[in-house]
């Protein structure tokens, strides 16, 4: 395992997640999440009028996501193609390993926490034309109350995993990972936005989900072996053979 340092965990995971912390209690703890839904759903009129537009519906939501799959596809082809006509693990094969695992892990943890923590969507709730009153993630739910799986925000993983891309760069060079990083937030944000104008979910649900996937690529870059670690441990096995 190679030597992590506080610094690193600090600045990789602890400022993040106090900054989400508090936002998370801004928009989830005192409602600013009702204030912006409400905002938005009267813009359009008390409806959500864009709900199946086509621009929101059919290319932003499911062509987004059907582009993300391809993508991801030929990505992992990519990866086992490296990982079955190489023998050694270079610093290149390495970080595009970690690419791979963040990736997969951003969107298994997303959809797994979706199954587990039920929650309304803003279109399900009565104040926004729905039938349901509104619970929360973590209040006790009725048994006979269907569970709704809106937390955190699925669609928005599509953008915000890629922000594994920045610690592919990081390495190698800085200005690249912060382009790429730069991307990935913008990604995530515009398909956020995408989800919220149609009142599919409220502003907290997307602020967990890039929480979320920002840590899963910290721990992966910062724990998953280097191609130093790498070395030494086939060196120290090597003496003992």
């Amino acid at each position: 395992m190679q030597q992590i340092q506080i610094r690193d965990l600090l600045n990789h995971i602890g400022m993040p997640t106090a900054l989400f912390a508090v936002a998370f209690g801004i928009f989830y703890g005192a409602k600013l999440d009702f204030v912006l839904a409400s905002f938005i759903f009267e813009l359009e009129g008390g409806q959500w009028q864009l709900t199946n537009h086509w621009l929101f519906s059919e290319v932003l939501h499911s062509g987004s996501r059907l582009l993300n799959n391809v993508i991801l596809a030929n990505l992992l082809g990519f990866w086992l193609y490296q990982q079955l006509s190489s023998k050694t693990s270079s610093e290149r094969s390495i970080a595009l390993t970690k690419l791979v695992v963040s990736l997969l892990l951003s969107f298994s943890i997303v959809a797994l926490l979706k199954r587990m923590l039920p929650a309304e969507c803003p279109w399900d709730l009565q104040q926004f034309g729905g039938d349901l009153p509104f619970i929360g993630v973590f209040a006790d739910r009725p048994a006979t109350m269907h569970p709704i799986q809106c937390f955190p925000a699925g669609h928005a993983s599509v953008g915000y995993a890629w922000v594994a891309l920045y610690f592919y760069f990081l390495p190698v060079c800085a200005k690249k990972a912060r382009v790429v990083l730069t991307i990935g937030l913008l990604l995530g944000l515009l398909l956020g936005v995408t989800q919220q104008l149609r009142g599919a979910h409220f502003f907290s649900h997307d602020l967990t989900t890039l929480w979320l996937c920002w840590v899963v690529s910290s721990l992966v870059y910062l724990f998953y072996p280097n191609r130093s670690a790498l070395a030494l441990k086939t060196s120290q096995e090597e003496k003992y053979v």
